[in-house]
């Protein structure tokens, strides 16, 4: 669980109350100092909907040692109660670390018995039936996992503002299909879950990939902020769309606007190649892309369905001095390896390619603080 600094909490506040920092900081300081002398007067502090805090006298007691069944006295001592309010508990009710999410169509009687077996292991499932109550109920009160029936209406929005949303894209999503869908291809554009099943298949399967999800989740978050997976079929509706699609990704990563336009360059060219030189234009071969955001860097990997290219020699061509007459040479002929392995290398911090040639990752890293 993620935790709040004073500073991340006086930097909400001059936002909320617009404004300076340095005010709200010294509003901050004097709220807390304010409690704190209260409390050590002995007096209660009652934050109407939020909680009662006070101090409170824990009288001695004998307690044993678990290692070596020794007794002995703790003293009394005075300790600080938060007791929350009634509503507020309710609120912490609905946010439990161990709830679920499953988006499915009203009419669906395989949700009860999924709302069962989960419940048996201990999962407080929230069924829901419409995409709006789902967003709204992970905004409100989150949620461990999701599970997204793919039949239900909207399901691409919820999957695609689930997964492009900083807060809530690490949160694992498993997408259910119906028999006969391959979730590895798409005729149009598709913002993927984290896992999938294709129905029929047992619940026992679907309790095993939720718990293989978490277990991923909570190693991958510490390491990354987001990550976006999606594909696409190859068509020029479909390019522009991933390219509006990554623009949003990169306004949203901290990258500065300069940052934002170098990255967004080069993308457009790796897709843009991808399409051309890769899969030829071919409607029915697929393009996708893996956006990893982390501390530090954007981590971009586009891989196409071609034959892939010797890229070492173009690349290698990019670092020459007569790297721009080879590439303009080559860009006459219509042929890839010109300018636009050029641009992408000036773009970006670092490209490479996979050994085939038809997969490119692009690294960019982020302002460091205070720059």
């Amino acid at each position: 669980m993620e935790a709040l600094a004073k500073k991340d909490l006086a930097d909400e506040l001059a936002l909320c109350l617009d404004i300076t920092q340095e005010d709200s900081s010294r509003y901050l300081d004097t709220f807390i100092s304010l409690i704190k002398d209260k409390l050590l007067q002995g007096k209660a502090i009652q934050l109407k909907d939020f909680a009662t805090i006070k101090v409170v006298e824990e009288k001695a007691r004998i307690v044993k040692d678990p290692k070596t069944g020794h007794q002995y006295i703790t003293p009394a001592r005075n300790v600080v109660v938060f007791t929350p309010s009634e509503t507020f508990k309710e609120r912490i009710e609905k946010t439990k670390l161990s709830s679920i999410i499953l988006a499915v169509p009203q009419s669906d009687p395989f949700a009860r018995v999924i709302e069962f077996h989960f419940s048996r292991v201990g999962w407080k499932v929230h069924i829901v039936n419409d995409a709006q109550s789902c967003l709204d109920m992970l905004k409100e009160s989150g949620a461990y996992l999701c599970i997204v029936d793919s039949t239900l209406k909207d399901s691409e929005r919820i999957i695609e503002e689930i997964k492009t949303n900083r807060a809530t894209s690490l949160t694992p999503l498993i997408v259910l299909y119906p028999k006969g869908v391959d979730p590895d291809r798409t005729d149009g554009f598709r913002v993927c879950g984290d896992e999938h099943l294709v129905e029929p298949f047992e619940v026992y399967t679907l309790l095993t990939l939720a718990e293989s999800e978490l277990a991923r989740s909570s190693e991958e978050e510490v390491i990354f902020e987001q990550q976006v997976h999606f594909q696409f079929a190859t068509n020029e509706t479909n390019l522009e769309r991933a390219n509006e699609l990554a623009g949003r990704l990169f306004k949203e990563s901290g990258l500065d606007e300069e940052g934002q336009v170098a990255l967004g360059a080069a993308f457009r060219e790796a897709i843009g190649n991808a399409a051309q030189h890769g899969n030829k234009y071919d409607p029915k071969k697929q393009i996708k892309v893996l956006y990893l955001l982390d501390h530090e860097k954007i981590t971009i990997v586009v891989t196409d369905e071609g034959a892939g290219f010797d890229h070492e020699v173009y690349t290698l061509r990019g670092q020459t001095k007569d790297a721009v007459g080879a590439a303009r040479e080559r860009h006459e002929q219509g042929r890839l390896g010109g300018l636009g392995i050029m641009l992408m290398m000036k773009c970006t911090d670092k490209m490479e390619y996979n050994d085939v040639g038809n997969m490119i990752m692009l690294t960019k890293y982020l302002p460091k603080k205070g720059e």
